[in-house]
C-alpha cells in the first residue's frame, strides 16, 4: 500500500510541477548540436519533447496492478527515451538532407547570379534571381534583399545568409559577393572572376561527389548476387558435412 502511495505521489509531482521539471532537465538533456539543427526554436522544441516523454510516466498508474513487473518499468523508460530522441533523430536526418541539397543547388544559383550581376547591381541581381532560386534558399534570400535595401554597406546581411547550415563555401561566396558590390569598377572584374572560379570548382566537386555516391550504391547492389551465391555455397557445404558425419555415425 505504501509503495502505491509513493508511486502516485511521484506521478502527481510530475503532473503539477512539469514546467519546473522541464526547465531543470532542459540544459541537462540538450544535445551538443541542438542550436545548429533547430536554430532559433531549439528551446521550445526541447520543452515539447520533454513534456511528451514525461507524459509516458502516467502509465505507471497500472504498474501495481501488474505486480510491479520490472519488464513493464523498462518498457516505460524505453518508450519515454524513444519519444524524446525520435524528433531529434528525424530533424537531424532532415538537416543532413537539406545540407546535401544545398551543396548541390547553391552553386547553380550562384552561377545564375553571376550572369545577372554583369548587367545589374548586386541588389538588382538578387531580386531578379528570386524567380529561379531553389525553394530551400528563398526565405533567406528574401531576408537578404530586405536587409540590403535598408543597409547596403553592412556585411552582416551577407554573413547571415544561410548561416544556419554552417557551410564555409556559402560564407566565402557571400563575402566575394559583398566585395563585388563594395569595390570600385576597377576591381569589380577581378572579384567576378574569383566568384566564377570558386563556383566552377564547387560545382565540379559536388558532381563528382554525387557520382561517387551513386557508384558506391550500385557497387553494393552488384555485390548482392555474389553474396547470395556465397551464402548458398556455404549452406550446401554445411549440408554435405552434416551428411558425411551422419553417415560416419551410422556406419
Amino acid at each position: 500500500m505504501l509503495g502505491i502511495l509513493i508511486l502516485y505521489l511521484f506521478l502527481a509531482v510530475i503532473t503539477i510541477f512539469h514546467t519546473t521539471i522541464e526547465n531543470y532537465l532542459l540544459p541537462l538533456l540538450k544535445e551538443a548540436d541542438a542550436e545548429s539543427i533547430f536554430h532559433y526554436a531549439a528551446d521550445s522544441f526541447y520543452q515539447k519533447r520533454i513534456r511528451r516523454s514525461l507524459y509516458v510516466f502516467i502509465t505507471l498508474v497500472i504498474w501495481p496492478f501488474m505486480k510491479y513487473d520490472w519488464r513493464f518499468l523498462i518498457l516505460v523508460f524505453s518508450l519515454s527515451f524513444y519519444l524524446y530522441k525520435h524528433p531529434y533523430w528525424n530533424q537531424k536526418h532532415q538537416k543532413k538532407q537539406q545540407v546535401r541539397q544545398l551543396q548541390f543547388q547553391f552553386p547553380i544559383w550562384l552561377r545564375q547570379l553571376q550572369i545577372l550581376i554583369q548587367t545589374n547591381t548586386v541588389h538588382q541581381a538578387l531580386i531578379a534571381s528570386t524567380q529561379t532560386a531553389p525553394s530551400l534558399i528563398r526565405d533567406d534570400l528574401s531576408h537578404l534583399i530586405e536587409a540590403t535595401s535598408n543597409d547596403a554597406i553592412s556585411i552582416q546581411p551577407y554573413l547571415s545568409f544561410l548561416n544556419q547550415y554552417h557551410l564555409a563555401e556559402v560564407e566565402r561566396a557571400m563575402k566575394l559577393l559583398y566585395r563585388y558590390q563594395s569595390v570600385g569598377k576597377a576591381d569589380a572584374y577581378q572579384q567576378l572572376q574569383r566568384m566564377i572560379e570558386t563556383t566552377a570548382k564547387w560545382i565540379r566537386a559536388e558532381r563528382k561527389e554525387r557520382f561517387d555516391t551513386k557508384l558506391l550504391f550500385y557497387q553494393w547492389w552488384g555485390m548482392l548476387p555474389l553474396l547470395g551465391v556465397t551464402v548458398m555455397f556455404m549452406a550446401v557445404m554445411f549440408q554435405i558435412i552434416l551428411d558425411l558425419f551422419g553417415k560416419g555415425v551410422m556406419g
